[in-house]
């Protein structure tokens, strides 16, 4: 961005401003950097050491976890073993005191918590109404606490909000002032459901409003990450249309980090006027920065905020303009510490002669008390953001604002810690220019996830469902050459809506298989002699061809197999990555590797494909899994025989379309769908076939390990089988695991997709009995936030299994289940349709059947252990070895986690779902599978053979030349 042009008596003026500010603050630090006492001195030497100061941060973080005051010392030393602490925590941490140190560490903390947070009570609100009077200087109050994921956690906010407003009137406040965050009323605030969002904020937000209304308030709505902005916009105007009383002061906050931010401000001064009332902007720099930043590079999004500090500060100088040009219709709240920012602010109102009741500056509690003083007494109307909560519980707010405020970049720590030159601190925001970076075209990189906060992106993918249910009914022939019998037509149908036939599908027969093989087996000679580098730019095309079709393709998902648009979307981007990525790891194991070089020889490795292969492919991951198995064979120069599951068979016509588009010969790669008994079976055992690669159950897996094994007449090679079966994966939750992410990644990777993955959660081991009470319960009421539909609905993230006898076998463990343990919580799901009311279970013991048997369905046992060493070894306790995650923040267990949670998959601290190809190549061993992870650099090489050539070149005691080099 261009740096912003000021007038030379503009710029003399902030420097005076500044320096008036800075001299009137700078002579005593604010609480935050005060070295006196033991606040003072363990923060003094965090901020010298910066991995003190991480330790220090994580372990107040771990702090409103830890129960006992054995948990209490074990993390206290987990965290600071070999860091040099000052005061009390030093000397506890040399003399390796337990007996005081768990209380003392307490009071410690609730201690800097009372300079930043306000206990949740009347008396405490009063008493900061009072201290506030003696600046003078407003409030405005946010009630902070732990994630809002259940109705009643909802319900509860909006009661400490109604509180609130009352404490303030009873407290003394003329005119109540609230800032709240959106997503806290409703668990269920989602961007790509934003009408639906939209209604469930404001059916509570209505029940605020008529105290709001009465008091006349000011209510600012928080700006929160950048994916709610949209929602957060839209409730904004909501506001302004549903509640016209004059009085009361709609607010809004803005990030002056996201570039997009003075479209926003223009877009709500165009809707203040075109409502011809005032409305009040909070301006702030922005405290999401470092989760946006790798939230982006996560989901291999466009990172959504300024990179450079500077243009940050630059754009907020911007916005400044813009608010005070509109100051008629807008109210601007300057939100802040740097002391340049405010001076700038300043500045501009006296240019533009604005009295001071007509804007005002804001400053977060107990960060830089000097400064809100030395604003004060400037004659700035001031007004304190006041974080109200538990003094523990809300420590994930403190630790925000301490990381914010004592980072290298910190205005604060700058000015008060490091004694920066006020000259540096006023000096004008200078934006450095973005360097465009690129990477390679020989890199792979992982298909970005669509961005449903986007309306564009939701409006496109709903058209793409209209096109599709449009297209539907038609008849899919099979495409066999040379074959002359037809077979019989059976339809697919949509599990939300059985009555609903998507298309109808001829089903092969015997002679279609004897001639399908019979195709591939003449088709692989030239397909072998085929360059590499044709066979990888054809996987490079369909790659792109699905690409473009991407919203289509994943569609037809929705409608066929009941994914909800989020699990379809990655579903299609998990194959076009399973293209790119085998074909850039072709070019690795294409031509002839030196193995040994010696004088006088030469020795070379060469990887060659092995035949026909077979593609048995599940119906849960539909495109992914079925076309990672097949571009495995094709790019390898194996031809390929595809049998697709049941419930997902035109989707298997999807691919065999994007193929054949980009150019695959019709006979390399053949489509049969058919029954496993008549089509699987006769596959698997005859003799032309070199390769099977399966993903399915357990019983078929072990059926076709079982049937490859042998020899069959004319097999002329030994067949390999590439197989994954499943899993009965468990998630261990340690005494000390944050819970609001614990609960929230357990249910989605539970209940995704209905449990209908292998890589889904079945089992939770919950260490401690407390805990297990406190989880199964909250896990409990997050579940029944939520509501069940048909998926082609963005509202419903969960929607029906895939077949009528999928339900049937759901519902036998579930009254299994009743037997067993106790049913903590069952949901309620539509009559019509293939849905299954997903159940969560306590009391189950690790030799239960639910505790043992994959189900593959909404069911989830939850187990209780002793300690974290007896939970690994319940997880560890099953046939299964796919998938596993622990919920810890304890290093050494985490650690325990990482030598004995032999798994293919082990996930810490996140969901259990979810793999990246390339990133997380996914598969497993024990009964889960042979132990070849898909999406990963060994994965090619089960498709391949390899032969060694060997020459000798000396020809009567001559060594040729470049062999000595």
């Amino acid at each position: 961005m261009a740096e912003l042009i000021r007038k030379p008596q503009l710029d003399a003026l902030i420097l005076e401003i500044g320096s008036s500010l800075y001299r009137l603050a700078a002579g005593a630090p604010p609480s935050l950097f005060d070295g006196r006492g033991l606040k003072g001195r363990v923060l003094a030497r965090a901020l010298r050491d910066e991995k003190l100061r991480a330790a220090l941060f994580c372990f107040i973080d771990t702090l409103p976890q830890l129960e006992t005051a054995s948990d209490v010392a074990t993390h206290f030393f987990a965290y600071f073993e070999g860091h040099a602490l000052g005061g009390v925590w030093g000397r506890l941490l040399r003399l390796g005191s337990h007996s005081i140190l768990a209380p003392v560490v307490r009071v410690s903390v609730e201690r800097v918590a009372r300079y930043f947070l306000v206990e949740d009570s009347k008396r405490a609100i009063s008493r900061v109404l009072k201290q506030l009077q003696a600046f003078p200087a407003g409030a405005s109050f946010d009630a902070v606490g732990e994630a809002v994921l259940t109705e009643a956690e909802a319900e509860r906010y909006l009661q400490r909000n109604l509180e609130l407003i009352d404490w303030q009137v009873t407290g003394g406040a003329r005119r109540p002032h609230l800032s709240i965050k959106l997503s806290a009323f409703t668990p269920r605030a989602d961007p790509i459901d934003l009408d639906g969002s939209r209604e469930r904020i404001m059916k509570r937000l209505g029940r605020l409003m008529p105290r709001v209304l009465a008091t006349r308030a000011c209510l600012t709505i928080d700006m929160e990450q950048v994916e709610f902005k949209p929602l957060i916009l839209e409730v904004f105007q909501h506001l302004l249309d549903t509640y016209h009383e004059e009085g009361w002061l709609p607010a809004i906050a803005l990030q002056a980090y996201l570039p997009d931010t003075v479209k926003d401000l223009e877009q709500l001064i165009t809707l203040a006027r075109a409502h011809k009332r005032r409305i009040g902007v909070r301006l702030v720099k922005g405290a999401y920065w470092d989760t946006e930043v790798a939230v982006a590079r996560q989901r291999r999004w466009p990172v959504p905020v300024f990179e450079d500090k500077s243009q940050t500060d630059a754009q907020f100088e911007r916005l400044i303009d813009i608010l005070f040009d509109n100051a008629d219709i807008v109210y601007p709240a300057i939100a802040g510490h740097n002391i340049r920012s405010l001076a700038c602010a300043m500045a501009v109102a006296r240019s533009r002669g604005l009295p001071a009741s007509s804007w005002e500056v804001q400053t977060l509690y107990g960060m830089a008390d000097p400064l809100a003083k030395a604003l004060a007494r400037s004659g700035v109307s001031l007004r304190v953001y006041v974080p109200v909560g538990n003094l523990i519980s809300g420590i994930a707010y403190l630790i925000r604002r301490l990381m914010e405020n004592t980072a290298n970049t910190s205005i604060l720590r700058q000015t008060y810690a490091e004694g920066c030159d006020p000259q540096v601190l006023l000096a004008p925001p200078r934006p450095t220019a973005a360097i465009a970076t690129r990477a390679g075209t020989d890199a792979f990189a992982n298909t970005a996830l669509l961005d449903f906060s986007r309306r564009e992106v939701r409006a496109r993918f709903k058209l793409a469902l209209d096109a599709v249910r449009d297209n539907c009914a038609r008849e899919y022939p099979l495409a066999i050459h040379g074959a002359t019998l037809a077979g019989e037509f059976e339809p697919s149908i949509n599990p939300a809506d059985p009555t609903e036939v998507l298309g109808r599908v001829e089903m092969a027969t015997q002679a279609h298989v004897e001639q399908a093989l019979a195709n591939a087996r003449a088709a692989f000679a030239d397909w072998r002699e085929t360059p590499a580098a044709q066979r990888l730019a054809l996987c490079l095309r369909a790659a792109g061809i699905m690409l473009r079709r991407r919203e289509e393709l994943a569609a037809w998902q929705v409608l066929e197999v009941g994914k909800n648009w989020r699990e379809a979307d990655a579903d299609v981007a998990e194959a076009i990555d399973y293209l790119r990525y085998y074909a850039h790891e072709m070019v690795k194991l294409d031509g002839c590797q030196p193995t040994a070089l010696f004088p006088g020889e030469i020795n070379h490795l060469c990887y060659e494909p092995r035949g026909v292969a077979v593609v048995i492919a599940p119906w849960n991951f539909p495109l992914a899994i079925l076309t990672g198995m097949t571009a495995a064979a094709l790019v390898s120069g194996n031809t390929a025989i595809v049998k697709p599951a049941g419930p997902a068979r035109l989707i298997a016509y999807q691919l065999l379309d994007v193929l054949h588009e980009a150019g695959f010969p019709p006979q390399v790669c053949q489509l049969l769908p058919g029954r496993g008994e008549k089509v699987g079976h006769r596959l698997v055992e005859h003799h032309d076939v070199a390769i099977i690669a399966f993903t399915g159950s357990r019983e078929v897996g072990t059926s076709i390990l079982g049937q490859a094994a042998g020899l069959h007449p004319g097999q002329q090679q030994i067949k390999r089988v590439v197989c994954e079966m499943g899993g009965k994966n468990a998630i261990i939750v340690d005494g000390d695991a944050d819970l609001d992410e614990a609960v929230l990644q357990t249910l989605h990777s539970a209940f995704g997709y209905q449990g209908q993955k292998c890589s889904a959660a079945s089992r939770v081991i919950v260490v401690g009995d407390r805990l297990h009470d406190r989880f199964a319960a909250r896990l409990a009421d997050a579940l029944a936030a939520y509501s069940y539909g048909p998926p082609q609905d963005p509202q419903y993230v969960f929607g029906p299994v895939v077949s009528h006898s999928a339900r049937s076998k759901v519902e036998n463990y579930i009254e299994l289940g009743r037997g067993e343990g106790r049913l903590c919580y069952r949901g309620r799901v539509p009559d019509h349709g293939y849905y299954v009311a997903p159940a969560i279970f306590t009391g189950i013991e690790p030799h239960h059947r639910l505790a043992r048997e994959e189900i593959f369905g909404p069911v989830l046992a939850v187990l209780r252990a002793r300690s974290f060493e007896q939970a690994v070894t319940m997880a560890l306790d099953s046939d299964y070895a796919l998938t596993g995650g622990v919920f810890s923040r304890l290093p050494a267990h985490i650690e325990l986690a990482r030598r004995r949670f032999r798994v293919g998959n082990l996930y810490i601290n996140r969901r259990i779902t979810g793999a990246q190809v390339g990133g997380q190549p996914f598969g497993g061993v024990g009964h889960s599978g042979t132990g070849i992870q898909a999406g990963g650099p060994d994965y090619l090489k089960q498709f391949l053979w390899t032969r060694v050539i060997s020459e000798n070149t000396l020809r009567h005691g001559y060594v040729p030349p470049d062999l000595l080099k």
